[in-house]
């Protein structure tokens, strides 16, 4: 190769390099994701404050962190279905009086009350595809209307 088909090549990785830092820089350390109660479909969980969904896509830089904050009627467990390995970690398992839990099989990362926080780190770049699994109501008698809703998860990490 010549001098001058070096100097493009190595502009071209340069620009790589330089669009990639910056794809990165623009993603967000952090995002708050809250499973909410409603009447129709059961749950509905939304990103940021913004709108209620069944399905949600999050953007993370690497190393960046979910916190998945249960305001649901019923206890949650948050499963990777795909992806590399997280890290996740119950930060908030708050107790409501004598409340009688009517869960099923719970895992060590189930949201078991209102209130209750898991935060999900992502230590490297990929695609997690994630799925949220009903463990049992909190109270009896709780009535919804239609099929409960399929909440699912894709956390996009650069």
């Amino acid at each position: 190769m010549d001098r001058k088909h070096l100097l493009v090549l190595g502009s071209l990785v340069a620009l790589a390099l330089a669009l990639d830092a910056a794809a990165a820089s623009a993603a967000p350390r952090t995002a708050a994701l809250v499973v909410e109660h409603q009447v129709r479909g059961c749950h509905v969980w939304s990103l940021n404050g913004g709108p209620p969904r069944t399905h949600v896509v999050a953007r993370l830089a690497r190393g960046g962190a979910l916190k998945v904050t249960n305001d649901d009627l019923m206890a949650q467990e948050l499963v990777e279905t795909r992806g590399p390995a997280v890290q996740m970690r119950l930060v908030r398992q708050s107790h409501m009086g004598d409340m009688p839990m009517r869960m099923g099989k719970a895992g060590p990362y189930t949201m078991g009350h209102m209130g209750a926080t898991l935060r999900v780190t992502f230590p490297r770049a990929g695609t997690y595809r994630f799925r949220l699994v009903d463990r049992g109501d909190y109270f009896e008698g709780i009535k919804t209307v239609g099929k409960d809703n399929e909440l699912t998860l894709t956390v996009v990490v650069s």
